[in-house]
């Protein structure tokens, strides 16, 4: 074979390998153009923030929310799908996905500053906002009752509010099994079923939703309810009769965080999701819909002052033990 032959053999091989590489670029960047989001979170929230996240970066998102399950069955969906991000969970939930190694690290510039008490570790899921407790009052009812407007749990306990109390129930999460966890950990397991057993012979009203159990508030058909802070500060500022009172003693720290997915196909793009949930655009859309975010110096943007009790959760505990505790509190006496 010539020299020209083999010049000539030579540029077609290194033509072809160039040619390899840039289509193998080109595929890489193509998989980036899109991201599958799945969420727990508010579907009007979650839709405003994948739409605001797809028209800056022209990235296409598949956006699929959770329907409600147990943590057994919606772990099983995580594991099962084809999602890149999950957006929306509580730190319980996280925690028990980690454990399963569902989750991949992923450490945001925007979430360096977060306190450590809030944050996992090793990165595997991040804290989007957090959430405290309180007791939202019909100051009418309080007042035909002839009481205060509930301040603490033990308020609860009074005997005229017989059947005058609403909450979601625990199965569901949130504020009720918040409350169910802080003051078992703060007061100790004794207490806490003491106050359990008191609190089930006032024979509470349980609801699917939080809505629901603000509602029978805002009619007067029960005088308090336990609901979400910023939830029950909004309706305090909305209608006059009605009164918020956040929990100082044996309060609770919800957290929602997000995660990048660990058999994410769209790493890139998932990876630059998060990084867009810590921007201040991201940051005011969850404002906007009643999300106490944490701003640029880590700190909660709740603009409460109040100096709140919250023990310090054990996670695991609280998500693999969640059917037994929540079971042993409902039939304390």
């Amino acid at each position: 074979m010539g020299l020209g032959t083999k010049m000539i053999c030579l540029a077609a091989t290194l033509f072809m390998l160039a040619g390899c590489t840039a289509g193998q670029e080109k595929k890489e960047t193509a998989m980036d153009t899109s991201v599958s989001v799945c969420s727990s979170m508010n579907r009007t929230l979650s839709v405003a923030l994948t739409d605001a996240f797809a028209e800056k970066y022209g990235i296409i998102v598949e956006f699929e929310p959770l329907p409600p399950a147990e943590l057994p069955q919606r772990l099983e969906m995580i594991a099962s799908g084809s999602y890149d991000f999950w957006l929306g969970g509580t730190a319980e939930e996280y925690f028990m996905a980690a454990q399963r190694d569902l989750l991949a690290p992923s450490h945001p510039s925007g979430a360096a500053h977060l306190p450590p008490s809030y944050t996992d570790r090793d990165g595997r899921w991040v804290p989007l906002s957090v959430e405290n407790i309180a007791l939202l009052s019909n100051r009418n009812n309080i007042r035909t009752l002839g009481i205060e407007e509930p301040k603490e749990w033990d308020d609860l306990l009074q005997p005229v509010l017989h059947e005058e109390i609403v909450m979601t129930h625990p199965d569901s999460g949130g504020a009720s099994y918040g409350m169910i966890t802080s003051l078992w950990q703060y007061r100790g397991r004794d207490r806490a079923l003491e106050f359990a057993g008191t609190l089930r012979t006032q024979n509470p009203e349980y609801v699917a939703a939080d809505n629901k159990a603000a509602y029978e508030v805002y009619l007067g058909n029960r005088a308090v309810a336990v609901l979400p802070l910023s939830y029950a500060r909004s309706l305090e500022k909305e209608h006059e009769f009605l009164y918020c009172a956040p929990v100082t003693e044996g309060n609770k720290n919800m957290i929602t965080a997000a995660a990048v997915i660990a058999r994410a196909k769209h790493k890139k793009a998932a990876d630059l999701f998060m990084e867009f949930l810590f921007s201040k655009e991201a940051r005011q859309l969850m404002r906007d819909h009643g999300y106490r975010t944490f701003d640029e110096t880590g700190e909660d943007f709740s603009g409460s002052g109040e100096k709140l009790s919250v023990p310090a959760d054990d996670l695991r505990w609280m998500a693999e033990g969640k059917h037994d505790i929540v079971k042993t509190w409902l039939n304390a006496r």
